[in-house]
């Protein structure tokens, strides 16, 4: 009789195989461990996930946090003129402005969101460049008459600036401007036209006797052009 128990304990072992669990079932195999021998990292949160949904859509162009604080720290420092008044321009002492230009001007900083100190900031600019312009165009109608009037040079600009100052006079004063504001001075054709002109007009006039206008004005035209003939 224990023979038999016996066998049929060997019996259900075997049946349920070596190692069987409770009531004969087989136990769960072990779960594969990774290949890297570590469970992976979890991704990094967003630093926009605490964000308001239309703030993380507006920012989701820039790379990181810090790139969004300084955009935000520019736009807190951003502010447009709302009025033309809200540009206040500063020129140089003596530079004769178009008002109209001037306006224009400051109602195109409105239109383009321009702030002030930025609007301050092109005009200087452009003043600067215009300036560098003028500059290189003297020091080349300078080296043109040099080169073309060799040891008369001084002579001759002396003689083209009476003419200029002359005839400015009988103009009342508008010659000088047009030359200034079409830049003209500049050409050397133009001082060798007044060289010209002063060879045929008589000393007297030159020197602003009976023979200039009756026009009685400063001689501005000598302080617009004394570099122009240099």
């Amino acid at each position: 009789m224990a023979e038999e128990l016996n066998t049929g304990t060997d019996a259900a072992q075997v049946a349920g195989g070596e190692g069987a669990g409770p009531q004969g079932a087989p136990e769960p195999a072990p779960s594969p461990a990774p290949a890297s021998g570590a469970a992976p990292s979890p991704a990094p949160a967003d630093w926009r996930g605490t964000l308001p949904a239309a703030w993380a859509d507006k920012l989701k162009d820039m790379g990181s946090e810090a790139d969004a604080l300084k955009a935000l720290e520019r736009g807190l420092g951003y502010t447009p003129a709302q009025r033309p008044e809200d540009v206040e321009l500063r020129y140089p002492e003596g530079l004769t402005v178009d008002k109209a230009v001037s306006d224009s001007f400051r109602q195109f900083c409105v239109d383009k969101g321009i702030t002030p100190a930025q609007a301050q900031a092109l005009l200087d600019w452009q003043l600067a460049a215009n300036k560098e312009m003028r500059d290189a165009a003297l020091a080349s109608g300078k080296a043109v008459l040099q080169k073309q009037w060799g040891s008369r040079f001084e002579e001759n600009s002396a003689l083209a600036l009476k003419a200029v100052t002359a005839l400015d006079k009988r103009l009342g004063g508008r010659l000088s401007e047009a030359l200034a504001f079409t830049g003209m001075s500049n050409d050397p054709a133009i001082v060798e036209a007044f060289h010209a002109v002063g060879s045929l007009i008589s000393e007297d006039s030159l020197s602003g006797g009976t023979g200039a206008g009756a026009i009685d004005k400063p001689e501005s035209a000598e302080d617009t052009y004394k570099n122009m003939f240099k």
